[in-house]
């Protein structure tokens, strides 16, 4: 995926590049780790030989794809626990971006360095990049859909970033902007890979109630997220172990279990490879009884002793 293999010798078409590229994101939002591990590297050396070999627009065209192929990558890369691949994922990402006809490939750049920085443990720089970005393209809430998607996922980004670092009342400023924008937008939009809309901003706000251990107020807001069934499979499953989450942490062990049936449900594969999910099954399964529902998981997990 990072490495100098030798390019194929015809570049694809940029049509080819398109439906590669989309064919990849989709496997990507499925959750299925291993078939996106086996188209990125074939998507990078396409578009990268296709933006040596192109000139003028196409060139341009080329280099967006391969700027997005390196971010997918910078994600999947960090989703393993790579963050230093991702890292070098992400500036071979600028360094296209730099080429790229893509005009807000430049802000999701911001986005998915914030989210490597923040694995990575650098949580000032992650808060600074996602603020950095939003203050460059601050929209009114009457702009277009796409402005205020990408506005409101770096927002988000950044509350993320502020959560870990226990600034409570920073991230309640971010996310009552994140959420007016999402409101402002009345459904959620899927810009590149990444969806931000009422619901997005609604399992945020779950989200940072379990980081912040209130687990009966991410409960209670659970409850109030609407139209779930319009995000992508990863990202329902990850609302669902944060309900699964809130519910450990209130001593509720078949909740959290239904909750973590319901995750592996949307994205099973996705699971294996997300420590936090791993954890709470090991946990729950040192507790559980010959019958209970966690005992499949943690099984399928390679948990079970």
């Amino acid at each position: 995926m990072l490495g100098d293999d030798t390019d194929p010798e015809e570049p694809p078409t940029l049509a080819e590049l398109r439906a590669a590229m989309a064919s990849t994101e989709s496997m990507r939002r499925d959750g299925c780790m291993g078939e996106t591990g086996a188209l990125l590297p074939q998507l990078i050396r396409g578009a990268r030989t296709a933006a040596h070999a192109c000139i003028g627009r196409d060139r341009a065209a080329a280099n967006s794809v391969l700027a997005v192929a390196y971010q997918v990558a910078a994600t999947t890369l960090t989703a393993l626990g790579k963050e230093d691949a991702a890292f070098t994922a992400m500036e071979r990402s600028l360094a296209a971006i730099r080429e790229c006809d893509g005009p807000h490939l430049k802000t999701l750049a911001a986005s998915t360095l914030s989210w490597a920085l923040t694995e990575q443990g650098r949580l000032a720089d992650a808060e600074r990049v996602a603020l950095a970005g939003a203050q460059r393209i601050e929209p009114g809430f009457r702009s277009d859909p796409q402005d205020l998607a990408l506005w409101g996922v770096l927002l988000l980004r950044a509350a993320t970033a502020a959560v870990r670092q226990e600034k409570h009342d920073t991230v309640a400023d971010l996310l009552r902007m994140a959420k007016g924008a999402a409101e402002s937008m009345g459904e959620d939009l899927l810009v590149y890979a990444t969806p931000f809309g009422p619901t997005n901003a609604g399992i945020a706000k779950v989200n940072f109630l379990v980081e912040t251990e209130r687990p009966e107020e991410a409960i209670r807001s659970a409850r109030t997220v609407p139209d779930l069934d319009s995000l992508p499979p990863t990202w329902r499953a990850r609302f669902h172990v944060d309900r699964a989450l809130a519910y450990n942490d209130l001593g509720r062990d078949r909740a959290s279990e239904s909750a973590l049936l319901l995750a592996e449900a949307d994205a099973p594969e996705w699971m294996r490879y997300h420590s936090t999910t791993r954890r709470l099954v090991e946990e729950l399964r040192g507790r559980a009884s010959r019958r209970d529902a966690v005992l499949g998981p943690a099984d399928r997990l390679g948990l079970a002793g």
